[in-house]
């Protein structure tokens, strides 16, 4: 098994990863995201394109443990599946 590295070296393209942050260790992910509505001329209804109202970018960890506020600090990535 790979060794922890810090959480600078991981990968941030979703790839989903061993995450730590002192005895706290979960499988999570880089998340990013962008959230857009269509904005159309208040008079003529004509389409000028999305605008993007909330965007952004963190470590996640699917069981909660990670998140914005609360980053972890090292990783590894996770083991080879099982083959039987």
């Amino acid at each position: 098994m790979s060794a922890w590295q810090t959480i600078d070296s991981a990968p941030r393209d979703g790839t989903e990863i061993i995450l730590r942050k002192g005895d706290r260790v979960t499988a999570g992910a880089w998340i990013e995201w962008s959230k857009s509505h269509p904005e159309h001329h208040s008079t003529t209804g004509e389409y000028l394109g999305e605008v993007e109202y909330d965007s952004g970018a963190h470590w996640a960890s699917w069981d909660g443990g990670f998140c914005e506020d609360d980053e972890p600090t090292h990783w590894m990535p996770l083991p080879a599946p099982p083959t039987e």
